[in-house]
């Protein structure tokens, strides 16, 4: 994925960005092909590679654009509690149809998940003002995938039950409470 600060690349970056988010209105993502992203766009498929090596990074570019986002909302608002960040993180992603529309392909779930693992890590230092340890990435890794599940799970069921209540019952399983 290109990281450089060439304004004309920037650009085509995110032209390739609306392209795919345009295609996936009309079509399932499985189903939308560089070609037809390239052609959305109007840019060559020499240019794509260029800036991305797949589909895939596609998705990954704007998932660490939205979760940096977030990570500067946190550290503005110097959210700290479990209740505050995982009140945050649920509701910046129910905001976002695009990112709701991502998190829910079943193909892009480790992606997901793997990204969202690394900006806990990086939540932690912030918050910890220490590395992570091996026990900490076991638990980043748990959390991760677990937060990912119970969101999922929560707009399966139409939002059965208020966000404050789903964010409370995740604080209480974080904190061993569901089980007492």
């Amino acid at each position: 994925m290109y990281h450089g600060t060439n304004k004309t690349a920037l650009k085509s970056q995110k032209r390739i960005l609306e392209a795919l988010l345009t295609l996936m209105e009309q079509e399932e993502y499985n189903n939308i092909t560089v070609k037809n992203i390239c052609r959305q766009a109007n840019i060559s498929r020499q240019t794509f590679y260029y800036l991305f090596e797949s589909k895939e990074e596609i998705v990954i570019y704007y998932i660490n654009s939205f979760l940096g986002e977030m990570e500067q909302y946190i550290n503005d608002n110097n959210i700290i509690s479990i209740y505050d960040l995982v009140y945050t993180y649920f509701k910046a992603i129910d905001s976002n149809e695009n990112i709701k529309k991502f998190i829910s392909i079943i193909s892009i779930t480790p992606i997901f998940v793997n990204i969202l693992l690394k900006f806990m890590a990086k939540i932690h230092i912030i918050k910890t003002n220490r590395q992570a340890d091996i026990s900490d990435y076991y638990a980043h890794n748990f959390v991760s995938s677990g937060l990912h599940s119970i969101f999922l799970l929560w707009i399966k069921n139409q939002k059965e039950i208020p966000l404050k209540e789903l964010v409370g019952l995740v604080e209480n399983i974080l904190q061993g409470k569901v089980f007492e």
